[in-house]
């Protein structure tokens, strides 16, 4: 378990040069000189807090109170922290390098026996050998690493930044021996690329409270990006887009008092058809992807867009096109398996290069991903999608009309406080997902005040799968997760399982016991107390399959769903304690519900759950692409501030 507190550091910025020109050469005729780029640097002291070496079952382990441990296939389990660090809007990220200026290190005493990380395995209903990833690790790196490595530029909107990897602990393998930096200061240095930056980008504020949050120099650089004109403000915000078509405009029964509900809810609303993004230009192959990301890329500082809701059929290209299709990608290319994933991130990532290599294989790992320009996988806009299959209108008016109540509900909502946790054995012998809730519970379920119904197996089964942790329930194969969930409301369901496209299993190959839930079963839930869920399966949001799971419970019983397109990946190196900072499908769980819990919007809470990670491997990019929202996704689990504002008011009433 890792407190979530930050880990001690000073910030200090370096003079930025105004001007810098080579001094005139001797000649007999004088010539212009060339100028100079303007360079400038940050830099930044980071200190190792406290931490603790533990031994168990002959493995060391490291706990560094507010690090997660990195686990790359191959690679020791040791901690690390990302730091997200500013640079000036107009900073060139190809002149981007990193020094380090001083270290204290040692080596210390003794020897060590650190656990290598192993492979990750997927959550499908299959045999798991069948399916071990390949060892695909960041481009170009290497072991021993240095204590702090400079990653990818990013971009989140205006904010231009770059992100350190600090790894204080140096594990040699072959001599056991283990080496701690306890502090370091880094150097980052820039040119300016003289290019100057639009009013437009500028002016925008849309993610300035996120920003304020990341960035560990926000309080210094923020100068960097005040601006004295208003005048490029938007003239009418937007920061609710609807992208839809004609069709389902003009047949949705309850699309335009969506609409209004919205507005009342203080965004400014508009729906965008084929009629808008139909007739642009997108990026080769410029299929309806490309063209409405390219709407996209074009309107999202114009309007102030902030949250995009996607209606329509998810088919992407590859599979029969849907008319608002996913895009699929390919993080596992070019490895034999499992390659693509149909993803939603392709709309929220307005400024990355998806097809950087131009081989129109999309979002692949090293070619796309972790190279200077491409997949940016930090948000411009938050995105969530309601699928709407063979014009089933009506259905999508039920879920408009569900998500509407919802957001007007107040009064007694303590039901919405409360998780259902069920959680089965993923791998032999003894990995069990118990210890995920478990750390959920301890970490900030508790503390928030939410009530725990536990569903671990507890020996019953074929194999005599037992928990080590108690439970509320046994869980079962059969009816047993469909019966409590029936019967009882909860604000939020989690659950891991291995899983297919229509449902979840408990247990593995040769010890199943049967289902853990079903597309079928999601008609008996209650669709007045619907739930937040997490679906840690594989393929349970599989697109081209209108009977998908995650679908199923948003149709009855869910309110946003979050589920995998394709196969999601975990591995059994991490446990309880190490799920938060984990790229690993449990990970995202873990950190997509804290933030739920928190407070945070649906589509809010899975994209900065993210983007606070990095993926080192082909197969945790894959559960970027992944894990999507269905669902609206400005809806979060606290009532609306306009309805908080209305029970005081009626109370005093009555």
């Amino acid at each position: 378990m890792k407190a979530r507190l930050g880990a001690a550091f000073t910030t200090s910025l370096l003079l930025v040069l105004l001007t810098s020109t080579m001094p005139p050469q001797p000649s007999a005729i004088a010539r212009p000189q060339p100028q100079q780029p303007v360079r400038g640097s940050i830099e930044l002291e980071l200190e190792l807090p406290a931490y603790t070496i533990s031994e168990k079952d002959g493995l060391d382990t490291i706990d560094v109170e507010g690090f997660s441990v990195l686990s790359m296939t191959g690679y020791p389990m040791l901690p690390h922290r990302l730091y997200d660090v500013l640079i000036p809007p107009d900073a060139d990220p190809d002149s981007l390098e990193l020094q380090i200026v001083d270290v204290e290190s040692e080596v210390l005493l003794g020897t060590y026996n650190v656990e290598v990380a192993p492979p990750d395995l997927p959550d499908g209903q299959g045999d798991p050998s069948e399916l071990r990833s390949p060892e695909y690790h960041a481009p170009g790196e290497q072991l021993p690493t240095p204590a702090v490595t400079l990653l990818s530029h990013s971009q989140m909107r205006k904010w231009n930044f770059v992100r350190l990897d600090f790894r204080p602990f140096q594990y040699d393998v072959e001599s056991a021996e283990l080496t701690v930096t306890s502090r370091v200061r880094v150097r980052i240095s820039y040119a300016i690329s003289g290019v100057e930056v639009s009013g437009a980008l500028m002016m925008d504020t849309v993610m300035d409270d996120v920003a304020a949050e990341m960035f560990v120099n926000y309080d210094a650089a923020e100068s960097w990006y005040a601006v004295d004109e208003k005048s490029d403000l938007p003239g009418t915000v937007y920061d609710y887009v609807i992208i839809t078509t004609n069709a389902i405009e003009a047949n949705s029964t309850k699309l335009s008092v969506f609409v209004s509900h919205k507005a009342a809810m203080g965004h400014g609303v508009l729906v965008v058809t084929e009629d808008d993004f139909g007739v642009l230009t997108g990026q080769t192959p410029n299929h309806k992807a490309e063209k409405i990301r390219k709407w996209l890329i074009d309107n999202y500082l114009t309007y102030g867009i902030e949250y995009v809701l996607l209606i329509g059929d998810p088919h992407p290209y590859e599979s029969g096109e849907g008319d608002i299709p996913m895009k699929m990608c390919w993080p596992g290319s070019p490895s034999p398996g499992d390659q693509e994933a149909p993803t939603d991130y392709f709309y929220a990532d307005l400024t990355g290069d998806w097809d950087h290599d131009d081989d129109q294989l999309y979002g692949e790992f090293g070619e796309d991903y972790g190279v200077s320009g491409g997949v940016d996988l930090t948000a411009e806009v938050y995105v969530g999608r309601i699928p709407v299959y063979d014009a089933a209108y009506s259905t999508l008016d039920a879920i408009l009309q569900k998500t509407m109540d919802y957001e007007r509900e107040f009064g007694d909502l303590s039901w919405r406080e409360s998780a259902l946790l069920p959680m089965g054995f993923q791998h032999p012998p003894d990995y069990d997902g118990a210890p995920l809730t478990e750390q959920m519970r301890d970490d900030y379920l508790n503390s928030a005040g939410y009530s725990s119904w536990r569903q671990y197996q507890q020996g019953n089964d074929a194999c005599s799968l037992a928990s080590i942790y108690a439970s509320e329930e046994e869980l079962r194969g059969g009816t047993v997760v469909r019966s409590r969930w029936a019967g009882n409301d909860y604000g939020i369901v989690c659950w891991w399982g291995h899983g297919n496209q229509t449902q979840a299993a408990v247990g593995y190959e040769g010890c199943w016991d049967g289902l853990l839930f079903d597309s079928s079963y999601a008609s008996y839930l209650d669709d007045d107390h619907p739930s937040f869920t997490y679906q840690c399966s594989c393929t349970n949001g599989y697109p081209e399959n209108s009977s998908n799971l995650q679908y199923a419970i948003l149709k009855n019983g869910g309110i946003a769903t979050v589920g995998a397109t394709r196969v999601s990946w975990f591995t059994t190196g991490v446990g309880y304690g190490e799920f938060d900072g984990s790229t690993t499908n449990s990970g995202i769980g873990y950190e997509y519900v804290e933030r739920v819990v928190d407070g945070q919007t649906a589509a809010e809470a899975l994209y900065l759950a993210k983007s606070s990670m990095i993926p080192t491997m082909n197969t945790r990019l894959m559960n970027y692409y992944d894990f999507n929202l269905y669902g609206d996704p400005a809806l979060g689990i606290e009532p609306h501030s306009f309805f908080r504002n209305l029970v005081p008011l009626v109370m005093k009433k009555h």
